[in-house]
């Protein structure tokens, strides 16, 4: 890039690598005491720099005397500006696809001094000046591997992708409103019931891709886990056609009610609008709100206990029942599980097996679908103890899918339980 006034107000830094900084201190001779100085800088770039026209000129070389001997091709069935080209002389431009065995085992011997010598004793002038130039050069390794890879990258077919990104379709925006029911659930902690401003989560999914054949209001018949109206609001619904996929919310902000003893008893998700228009007014003793992520990366710090970020500040976390958190992880799209115990919780909510079908549970009734879904339990109940008629694998996976926005799951621990594998214990073992 330009650097007009170059020590005048402009200044230069050079940021190197401990293996950069090995290799000037070696190009140039400096002591491991002594610190690497502009000069030492330059003085190895120009150095790397000649290395590498070392490196490239044989294969420069070679190149120029293939170009030079398809020019004399060309001119041999050129004339007064007309081209006439057979087959035979078409065939003279092929150039070996691969070396024969004995080509390219056989020893050799001063390669370089039979080339360049090839080249000098040519009367073309183009290969005498090309010989010159390489003689310039000490000890040319025409043989090099570098030569080689270079040669065979030429004939490497090439492969280009271009990334298409599929952007939602255009949508009028939803405008913005804090129910009054949103703000006395905020000063009072009170859940209004029968009102239009909460709706249970997993039923707001219905209009999702991932709900086809499945019904929603299975998940979460104990009414614990809800969302605003606001939150679900993104766009205004054009027509009973509508899918909402490219349009959900995540979660982010929540509302937790407590009881007594800091333990928390239901959970609304709100939108961020709703979060900033709240933040401002004193809450009611037993109404916190959170700050939370899905688990996206086996790296994140799991976000369900709810004691990130809290409004107002409190003196201990709440205590989150493992069995609200699991929803709530499902919902969002969480990917991983932070126990083991997390882990039994879903497949007893999911109505999944937690381990293979021995012959001794086949013999009491027990029957396990390919996913992993309890089709009929030692008492005979379809889903076990969670009374779900139906699996909910497909639904689940889809919903985790649309959150990442279409990217993989399969290695993640719902990838694989969703796929009806099985999470050992060993899995969260230290």
């Amino acid at each position: 890039m330009r650097m007009r006034k170059l020590g005048k107000g402009q200044t230069v830094v050079f940021i190197v690598s401990p293996e950069i900084d090995s290799r000037i201190r070696e190009s140039v001779g400096l002591p491991l005491d002594k610190e690497i100085e502009v000069s030492d800088v330059l003085q190895w770039i120009i150095c790397e720099t000649f290395n590498d026209l070392r490196r490239n000129t044989p294969l420069w070389a070679v190149q120029g005397k293939r170009h030079v001997h398809h020019q004399g091709l060309w001119d041999a069935v050129t004339t007064s500006g007309l081209t006439t080209l057979t087959k035979t002389y078409a065939e003279k431009f092929l150039e070996d696809e691969a070396q024969s065995i004995e080509r390219r085992y056989r020893p050799t011997f001063d390669q370089e001094g039979t080339i360049l010598q090839t080249m000098s004793d040519s009367s073309n002038v183009e290969l005498v000046r090309i010989a010159e130039r390489c003689r310039e050069f000490d000890n040319l390794q025409f043989t090099s591997t570098t030569l080689l890879e270079e040669q065979e990258r030429e004939l490497s077919p090439e492969i280009e992708q271009e990334r298409q990104i599929e952007r939602p379709a255009p949508a009028q925006a939803a405008p913005h409103a804090l129910h009054p029911h949103v703000l006395k659930l905020w000063l009072n902690g009170i859940i209004t019931k029968g009102s239009s401003a909460f709706k249970a989560a997993f039923d707001t999914l219905r209009n999702t891709s991932a709900a086809a054949g499945f019904d929603v209001s299975q998940l979460g018949r104990d009414r614990r886990l809800f969302v605003t109206q606001d939150f679900i609001s993104t766009v205004k619904e054009q027509d009973k056609s509508f899918v909402s996929d490219s349009y959900l919310r995540n979660v982010q902000w929540i509302i937790s009610l407590q009881d007594n003893h800091d333990t928390v008893t239901s959970l609304v998700i709100i939108s961020p609008f709703e979060a900033n228009a709240l933040r401002h007014q004193m809450p009611h003793s037993s109404t916190t709100m959170h700050l939370f992520k899905a688990r996206w990366n086996v790296g994140y710090r799991p976000l369900d206990s709810l004691d990130v970020y809290t409004i107002p500040r409190r003196s201990r976390a709440p205590t989150v029942p493992r069995s609200l958190a699991i929803q709530l992880n499902l919902f969002a799209g969480s990917l991983y599980v932070t126990y083991y115990a997390d882990y039994l919780e879903i497949c007893g909510f999911l109505g999944l097996a937690v381990e293979s079908v021995s012959a001794e549970m086949s013999a009491s009734g027990w029957e396990v679908a390919a996913d992993g879904f309890i089709v009929r339990d030692g008492q005979g109940r379809m889903g076990g103890e969670s009374g779900l008629q139906q699996s909910p694998v497909k639904f689940v996976g889809s919903v985790a899918r649309i959150r990442k926005n279409g990217e993989g799951i399969d290695k993640t621990h719902m990838g694989r339980l969703l796929d009806g594998g099985f999470l050992p214990k060993k899995e969260w073992e230290t």
